[in-house]
Formats: structure tokens, sequence, C-alpha cells
């Protein structure tokens, strides 16, 4: 415990992994904190429990609660190992130089023991209750599916690839009863880190592209978007996004949403050119109607 340094990790990155909604401004929220609804107090929908973004401090002015991103996101968990354990994966990687080295060794990724091409009925339903054909996903994105056993358990796998090599792979949960909503191969375990990856660029025509932020977003849009597996990107998704040119932005239609497709296309923009595809409040690009989904995916075969 004494090796993690929390001052280093950005603790949007881990709320993205959670799937855990936040604020970044309204009203209780300061300059340089966001906001979380408090799991100490059931606070539902407050967001009522501050995360500062410059140190490791939390304080709910609700229930009073003070503490340190260990102590919130242990208590989001209801475990310290398994807080411990997913926040080292987001410690930098210029401050991991051994877990990069053991990382770069690897040449070989295997999907879990136990996925299998053949799904259950419990995973098929997931899929057709979000409203997909699940032979369509299965076929084009080689989908894999575990059994109720293992580190995977029940879970669907997506692998993902570089230039048709497996280099590392996530899951989705179907029961919602994980506080990881997509769980990923560890760093250590891949031949490349997921966030040094993008997903579907290998179906995009190489010069323009629909960026967003989760891997049902690009399943909903297809060929010609790229998911980025959150909304903060690595130094190197930045560099292969950068080589596009053009890039449309259609993350959350909300305000950390709107905020981080600002940010972005700030960093992006220096490279090339980006537009910024503005949701109605509470939409994402994975419930849009076919109408709206047809007249964005026009964007990419201009």
């Amino acid at each position: 415990m004494e090796k993690l340094k929390l001052d280093d990790i950005d603790i949007r990155e881990v709320l993205d992994q959670l799937g855990i909604d936040y604020r970044e401004s309204g009203k209780n929220i300061g300059h340089d904190w966001i906001g979380v609804c408090c799991p100490f107090c059931g606070d539902d929908l407050g967001y009522h429990l501050g995360i500062h973004l410059n140190s490791p401090v939390i304080s709910c002015f609700r229930c009073g609660k003070v503490g340190n991103t260990l102590t919130y996101v242990a208590q989001e968990m209801q475990s310290y190992s398994k807080a411990i354990a997913l926040l080292k994966q987001f410690i930098p990687k210029e401050l991991k130089p051994n877990e990069i080295e053991e990382s770069n060794s690897i040449n070989t990724v295997e999907l879990p023991k136990n996925a299998t091409r053949i799904p259950t009925e419990p995973q098929i339903k997931y899929l057709e209750k979000r409203k997909y054909y699940w032979k369509t996903l299965h076929e084009k994105y080689n989908l894999h599916y575990c059994n109720p056993i293992g580190d995977f358990a029940n879970r669907i796998i997506v692998p993902i690839y570089k230039q048709r090599r497996l280099v590392t792979f996530t899951s989705i949960d179907i029961a919602n009863n994980s506080p990881l909503r997509y769980k990923h191969l560890s760093e250590k375990l891949s031949v490349y880190p997921i966030k040094d990856m993008l997903f579907g660029i290998e179906n995009t025509n190489g010069y323009i592209a629909c960026i967003v932020e989760g891997l049902f977003d690009q399943f909903r849009l297809g060929d010609g978007s790229i998911c980025t597996f959150g909304a903060t990107l690595s130094p190197n998704q930045i560099l292969l996004l950068s080589k596009f040119s053009k890039l449309y932005i259609i993350f959350d239609g909300d305000e950390p949403g709107r905020k981080a497709a600002q940010t972005l296309s700030d960093t992006l923009g220096v490279f090339t050119d980006v537009s910024i595809v503005h949701l109605p409040e509470g939409k994402d690009p994975d419930t849009l109607s076919k109408k709206d989904i047809w007249q964005i995916k026009a964007l990419f075969k201009k």
C-alpha cells in the first residue's frame, strides 16, 4: 500500500472505468473539485461527495465523511484489496518502469480459459435488451463468452487486435452486479495496454472518423467510429488520432461529456480538423434514434 501514490492517479479515469457518473461543475462543486454521489450516506442524486483533482482528498458536505480516493473507491467496490489493485492500474506509465518492462515482454495474449464462441441465454438476452442482434456483433467483433466461473465469470469478452494480432481484451458485465462494468485484461498480461489502443480504428478509412467514449457507442455507430475506452485519452491514443484529417467528437450529452469533448478538441485541434457533435442532455451515441445515427454516419462518408 505504501507504493500506491494516490496523488499520481487521475480519479476521472478510475470513475470512467467503474462507470460512475460525476460532475465537474454546478451547485456545490468548487474549482479543482468534481462531485459524485456519496456511497457513505446513500446520496443518490445530489453529487454531494467532493473529490479534489490535485490531491487525493474527498469530503462529503452532506454527511461530513472525509478521507481519500482509496477510501472512496474501496467503499464503492466493497473491498480495499480490490480498490488497491484497481488504482494501481491508473498510475501513469512513466511512474511504473518495472511494470512497463514486464508488459513489453509479453508476446502472446490468451483469452480466459473458459471463454468460448457459444453465448449463454442470459448473454444473448442482454445484447437483445440493448437492441443489438447478437449474431451481428458476434461475427463482426469475434466476441467470446465466459461461463459463471473464473475471473471473467458471465462476461462477454471483446478481443482487441492490432494488425490482426490479439494484443489485449476487455469484457462486459451482463448482470450489472459488479463494480466494474468493463473489466480489462491487466496491462501486465497485455501486449499493449488497452488505453494505448483505439477500438474500431481498423474499420475507418484512415482520413475521417468519429470518436466515442464507450464500446456500445462504437457498436451502435459501427464502421467509421472509434472507441477510446473513456473520456480521458493517453498520449499514444492522441498520437494515433492526430493522423486523421477530420475528426468528430461525440461524447455523452451531459456536462462532464461536454467538458471532456472540449478538452479533447483543444488537444487534437493542434494536429487536425476537429468538430464536436453535441448530443441532447442525457443522451449518448448508444441511445440515439436510427435517424440521428444515420445523420452522424453520413459525416464519416464525406
